[in-house]
């Protein structure tokens, strides 16, 4: 028997109201729900992330510590979603200064790892890679902090800032600040770092910054850096001089 042409067309409009159906009914369900495929070393399954915190079409990113807001900016609201910890649980990507990470806290949509800092001695680097995680770390953003605490401390070792201080505030307690200031302040004179020597172990961004600025103190430079290469090398002041071992190097040094 033939079917009609009528009965056929009845028949192939409902089969495709039946798929626009089931279309709209998947792509509900995809809105609401993370569906993150995982290709690496996981296994071989699909996973879903939390529904209440999912947005369409926006990058998580999971942060720990406090980052600072200049560096979030980077990531503009219309593509990117910042939370802090377990609140991101759809983190695309971890940011972290020195939380110790550990894999439990590495949800399976993660795909990047960025460490905030020079060194990724706080995430555990083997195991993400076995996982095809990569992580990342941003070498020279804190060298500027780092090497102006170098010499804050210097500073404070050499003239005996902290011990003067101390001393004061005790004397204050006593009621006796006034009568013994200027008679008192020659036991915390501590010596000048202008002549002196410093010797400088790693000379990479934190090294050579600190070189270049003792240096400019004053101060006679030695330096050991086993790996230094030509970009850091480039960076050091002409007078420094270079070790070629870190015995050598402290040998004749009045700070380290």
């Amino acid at each position: 028997m033939i079917p009609s042409t009528a009965s056929f067309c009845q028949k192939a409009i409902s089969k495709t109201a039946l798929s626009q159906a089931a279309r709209r009914q998947i792509s509900a369900s995809a809105a609401a729900l993370a569906d993150v495929s995982v290709e690496h070393g996981r296994g071989d399954w699909k996973t879903f992330g939390d529904p209440t915190t999912y947005q369409p079409g926006k990058f998580q990113v999971r942060t720990y510590n406090k980052i600072s807001p200049d560096g979030l900016k980077k990531f503009p609201d219309s593509q990117y979603e910042i939370k802090e910890g377990e609140s991101a649980a759809n983190a695309h990507a971890i940011l972290l200064r020195s939380h110790k990470l550990q894999e439990s806290e590495v949800p399976h949509t993660v795909r990047a790892i960025a460490r905030c800092g020079a060194g990724t001695n706080n995430v555990p680097v083997a195991r993400m890679t076995e996982l095809g995680i990569p992580v990342f770390n941003t070498p020279g953003a804190n060298a500027n902090a780092v090497k102006e605490l170098v010499l804050a401390g210097m500073f404070l070792g050499s003239r005996r800032v902290v011990d003067g201080i101390n001393h004061m505030k005790s004397l204050g307690e006593q009621g006796l600040a006034r009568e013994r200031v200027e008679k008192d302040k020659a036991l915390f004179g501590g010596r000048e770092i202008r002549g002196k020597t410093l010797a400088v172990i790693g000379l990479g961004h934190i090294g050579a910054a600190t070189a270049r600025d003792a240096e400019q103190l004053g101060m006679e430079v030695v330096g050991y850096d086993p790996g230094l290469n030509i970009e850091n090398a480039l960076k050091l002041p002409r007078s420094i001089s270079l070790k070629d071992s870190i015995q050598n190097a402290v040998r004749d040094a009045d700070y380290i």
